[in-house]
């Protein structure tokens, strides 16, 4: 098979698009991977490509378009006409049936789902109704299950049967008639097997599963910590609904990754999709990144304006100045760093909205923040003993005490937030920087003039009395 990069397929394709060459774009699909052809083909406007993929054989239809992204695929389907829809459908992996399903209009749902199986249909229903961030969200029903009843033979031939149709087949799932989920087997279990042993006799009944309702992060820590190549996944009454491979828990952890880098740089929307630099119009992207820096221009115009009104102290100890940058800094980066620690172990599943968690964090984090302030306190103040002449031992105290504190402070700060935002169902993701950051630049301003008027107060009455 020969394989392209996309800028040279943009320049195969550009032609075959414009006058419409079907034949020589099915051959281009045929000798090309689908994700690089589903890449170059989202450079095109998307009615520009409509024609090309209704006239594609179902099969290769079938293979290409689970590779478009998520945002393309909703810009696709509206277009493609309702046979077209129906091939997609029928011939789909589960997790995709279920995305398509959520993208079709009531009219087209019911025109397309009488054609399905009733197994189908109320697999994709049942999936489709769970929020976006739980575990049913990114389960899939394509797995092979027996009951116990039956012997290694019968499952070989369901294996067979169902080999095209379903992704995962080196786990085979047991249940009771009512669908209860009550063993596993592996495949090399099976192929160690007689064909003429029980199924019960050979399944593990110690199964790790997860339910449908609980956030997709339990699934993806429960397939890191077990190094399951699928996570079985049960309604509230414990029916097999379907499985989280170990690919569904890959994807949902980049798109997780993505999504939180979003948040750190301030770029979250409050309502809708993610901002994408492909995908998002100009207006949003001003609206969802205005918003943000307004808020935090809000905290940057209260912290400028409480150093103004330290003109008195700034006036008779100039020096002052020098170390109010490197003393604010230290509280957002210590906080950061804190609160990216918390943020982890709660999406790995390690910790919970608990007192005993909560108050675990707080023991371990007192004696490492304290330790990290003394440490840059003493830094800052011995380079600034040798690098600036002239300063006083009451200047020194301000700097180091200040640092100490601020760096606690910060580190106090970065792991209760979190906690915080889990309490009114926040993402924590949207508290950490710069929100932590322009909050640690006010407490830090205020310990530091809270320090130096403290040590240095006695300047100031001096100078009070030559005034007067």
């Amino acid at each position: 098979m020969v394989t392209y990069e996309s800028n040279n397929l943009y320049q195969i394709l550009q032609p075959i698009i414009e006058d419409k060459r079907y034949q020589a774009f099915e051959e281009l699909v045929d000798s090309s991977q689908p994700i690089d052809m589903a890449d170059a083909l989202e450079l095109f406007p998307t009615e520009s490509i409509i024609p090309l993929l209704e006239k594609l054989p179902a099969e290769k239809l079938t293979e290409l378009y689970p590779h478009f992204e998520e945002e393309e695929k909703v810009k696709i389907i509206p277009h493609l006409n309702i046979e077209t829809l129906q091939t997609l459908l029928n011939r789909l992996l589960s997790d995709e049936q279920v995305t398509l399903y959520l993208t079709l209009s009531k009219e087209q749902r019911d025109i397309l789902m009488p054609t399905l199986s009733k197994e189908e249909r109320e697999a994709i229903i049942t999936l489709s109704s769970y929020p976006e961030e739980s575990i049913g969200s990114i389960a899939s029903a394509d797995y092979v299950s027996v009951t116990a009843d039956g012997t290694v033979s019968d499952i070989w031939h369901k294996v067979r049967q169902d080999a095209k149709t379903k992704e995962a087949l080196s786990q085979i799932y047991i249940t009771d008639e009512y669908r209860h989920l009550i063993g596993v087997v592996s495949l090399q279990d099976i192929l160690l097997s007689k064909d003429s042993d029980l199924i019960r006799d050979i399944m593990d009944t110690d199964v790790i599963q997860a339910k449908a309702s609980e956030n997709s992060q339990v699934a993806i820590a429960l397939i890191e910590r077990y190094d399951l190549p699928a996570l079985p996944v049960t309604d509230n009454n414990g029916h097999l609904i379907g499985i989280v491979t170990i690919e569904d828990a890959m994807e949902k952890l980049r798109e997780t990754a993505a999504g939180a880098f979003a948040k750190l740089g301030g770029n979250v929307a409050m309502t809708g999709p993610e901002l994408d630099y492909q995908y998002s119009s100009f207006w949003r992207m001003f609206r969802v990144r205005g918003f943000w820096l307004v808020i935090l221009t809000i905290f940057g115009v209260f912290t400028s304006t409480f150093v103004a009104r330290q003109e008195e102290i700034l006036s008779e100890v100039i020096i002052l100045a020098a170390f109010l940058a490197p003393i604010v800094d230290m509280g957002g980066n210590t906080g950061s760093q804190s609160a990216t620690l918390v943020i982890r172990s709660m999406a790995l599943g390690d910790i919970h909205l608990k007192w005993k968690d909560i108050w675990f964090i707080i023991k371990k984090e007192i004696p490492v923040a304290l330790a990290l302030g003394v440490m840059v306190a003493l830094v800052e103040v011995v380079l600034a003993f040798f690098f600036k002449s002239g300063i006083s031992i009451n200047v020194l105290m301000v700097v180091g005490f200040s640092m100490i504190t601020v760096t606690f402070m910060g580190g106090l700060f970065g792991i209760m937030l979190p906690f915080i935002a889990k309490r009114f169902n926040v993402d924590p993701a949207t508290l950490s920087s710069p929100m932590l950051t322009s909050i640690m630049d006010f407490l830090g301003v205020v310990i530091y003039f809270g320090f130096a008027y403290w040590f240095l107060s006695d300047l100031l009455v001096e100078a009070a009395a030559v005034v007067g």
